[in-house]
């Protein structure tokens, strides 16, 4: 009579195929700007839904083809929260050849501008951008360190209690299989793989925080130092628009202000983002990494530039 195998040997041989699966979902980035920003790279990229840049698929296949843009950010933040239009515009995003030369397992980073501000919290507008497949959310009027912390933890899944990085604890629903599909992965791996980086190994969430107003000038260096202590990789948003308006148009007042986030940012390894780029290789020498062209026919930086910056 044969014996049965022992349930510690199936428990292996699941845990060898647990592990292959995840070992194959990594032979790719499915966040095309977490290696660049692993190697203190700038990175660059454009609005799109956004004044007058186009969300249809003519505009999705163009900025597919655009290698001079690492990223994209799709803005809900000051247009009709229209989900199912975002999901379109990143299936026309996809380019098969690019996928195929390259390795990669999309062809650009989606970043999704959130359309309520950080203290509003709404883990359910978090949940459903993010089970469309987007690479990263960006949070706008960051204010306290208690608001980066919460929506970190509804961008997490919830995680294993004796896991190194359990903390902060993930509340996000489960549905992975639309993210998956995007991210070229099975829903165990994208699972895997949806974690934040640096905080998880294999993570490959960026949460993005905008600092616009006055109160977030005054507890940026408390954020940046609650998102470094937790091994959070995350990136500061210095921005000036709303920034003008907090200022009440003071413009010495707003530069200092754009100056303390990049020193908050640079004090404890942060990456920060400014809109455009100009000033280009003095803002890399402070300690800027991403850079957001806005509106219409923005273009990116010069081959000669990006050369002097490292790309």
């Amino acid at each position: 009579m044969t014996s049965s195998p022992s349930r510690t040997s199936v428990m292996m041989a699941a845990l060898v195929v647990l592990a292959g699966a995840v070992l194959l979902g990594q032979q790719a980035p499915v966040n095309t700007v977490v290696p660049l920003l692993d190697e203190d790279k700038p990175i660059f990229g454009q609005f799109v839904n956004y004044i007058g840049v186009g969300s249809d698929r003519e505009s999705a296949v163009a900025q597919a083809g655009n290698r001079d843009f690492d990223f994209v950010v799709y803005d809900l933040e000051h247009v009709p929260f229209d989900v199912p239009r975002l999901t379109a515009y990143m299936q026309w995003l996809l380019d098969r050849r690019a996928i195929a030369e390259s390795g990669l397992t999309a062809t650009k980073t989606v970043f999704v501008r959130m359309p309520f501000n950080a203290r509003e919290g709404n883990e359910w507008l978090i949940k459903n951008v993010l089970d469309q497949g987007v690479h990263g959310l960006v949070f706008p009027h960051t204010e306290t360190v208690d608001q980066a912390l919460h929506a970190v933890r509804a961008m997490r899944y919830p995680q294993a209690p004796d896991s190194p990085d359990f903390e902060p604890a993930g509340i996000r629903g489960t549905s992975p299989a639309i993210a998956a599909r995007y991210w070229g992965l099975s829903s165990f791996e994208y699972r895997a793989r949806a974690d934040i980086w640096r905080l998880d190994p294999a993570g490959s969430l960026l949460p993005i925080f905008i600092i616009e107003n006055q109160i977030g000038v005054q507890n940026v260096r408390d954020i940046a130092r609650a998102l470094s202590e937790r091994n959070i990789g995350a990136i500061l948003w210095a921005g000036s628009g709303d920034l003008s308006a907090s200022y009440i148009g003071d413009r010495a007042a707003v530069a200092t202000a754009i100056d303390t986030v990049i020193a908050a940012g640079r004090e404890f390894g942060l990456p920060v983002a400014i809109n455009g780029h100009a000033d280009l290789e003095n803002r890399v020498e402070q300690g800027v990494r991403m850079f957001v062209s806005i509106g219409f026919g923005s273009e990116a930086p010069s081959e000669e530039l990006r050369r002097a910056v490292g790309r």
